[in-house]
């Protein structure tokens, strides 16, 4: 039994499709609500729901952002759960690595009989516009639709890998800071600054090929045979870079949009939109980020 994505089953928001001033939820909800359209599914069919979205709207950190994506679209709302089915629903923060991780996650409960569908949702959006400092990634959701299939291999291997010698190189941090006005003492805001080095592309890239290049031999696969490589890091060109790093052919390569080259949590599922999984029998999916920490993962068709 593998863990396969649902056919057509991944979409994505971005922030000009929707309201004039979207946030991180809207676009969630937005992406998740496609995914369950495109597969022809219903919200009250999900056993699992993961949120892996970091930048929430003004900062948000309780209550969990899942339980609000759940609530928005309808995932079996109530308690106890209307007859006896409930949708769990839980956040994963892990950088741009946290779709792969959620992704990972849900594969274990579906191997296991704990759930029979479950979606990973992403999305990423300036929770202060013009207020954040350093914040430079798109607005944009995305959402992952997964289930058990007997017949398919899908989800075979995953790798994960962290290199703290490099965790300076891309931090992100709220802190307070007092109004410049001055006034009464305790006047501020919380301020989100998001700081990435100039060297953060170079060494991404060089942890991103040992992990992959790890998974490769633990799983006898010629990177060859790689017909499908999704590649993020929320660095313009990335994936075309690491693709030659690999020796995968750039016209195996899952496209990034334009003005989307830098997108954050929700980079898998912007890339899955080109449509070309459906044509692919061996994906390697990767994805760096903060740590820097690399996800690497297997799938077959």
């Amino acid at each position: 039994m593998g863990t396969i994505i649902e056919a057509s089953a991944t979409a994505t928001a971005t922030a000009h499709q929707r309201s004039m001033t979207p946030g991180a939820l809207e676009l969630a909800d937005a992406a998740a609500r496609a995914c369950l359209e495109r597969a022809n599914r219903t919200a009250e069919e999900l056993d699992l729901l993961i949120n892996a979205g970091i930048y929430h709207d003004k900062i948000l950190s309780e209550p969990a952002f899942a339980s609000l994506i759940q609530e928005d679209i309808g995932a079996n709302l109530g308690h106890p759960a209307v007859a006896g089915h409930g949708t769990f629903s839980f956040d994963v923060y892990n950088g741009a690595c946290g779709l792969l991780t959620g992704i990972h996650l849900v594969d274990g409960m579906l191997a296991s009989g704990t759930a029979e569908l479950g979606m990973v949702v992403a999305s990423d959006m300036d929770p202060e516009p013009g207020i954040s400092q350093g914040f430079r990634f798109p607005g944009v959701g995305g959402a992952v639709l997964l289930s058990a299939d007997d017949s398919r291999a899908g989800f075979t291997a995953f790798r994960f890998a962290t290199f703290p010698e490099f965790a300076e190189l891309f931090q992100s941090a709220v802190g307070w800071q007092e109004d410049a006005r001055g006034g009464l003492a305790g006047h501020g805001r919380n301020i989100l600054t998001v700081e990435i080095a100039e060297s953060y592309a170079a060494r991404v890239l060089e942890c991103a090929e040992a992990t992959a290049r790890e998974l490769a031999a633990a799983q006898a696969l010629d990177l060859g045979e790689v017909d499908l490589l999704v590649a993020t890091a929320s660095v313009p060109g990335f994936a075309d870079a690491f693709a030659r790093r690999l020796g995968v052919s750039g016209e195996r390569v899952a496209p990034l949009p334009d003005g989307l080259s830098s997108a954050h949590t929700a980079a898998p599922a912007v890339a899955l939109e080109s449509g070309r999984l459906a044509e692919a029998s061996t994906v390697l999916f990767v994805s760096a980020g903060a740590g820097i920490t690399v996800a690497a993962a297997l799938y077959r068709a």
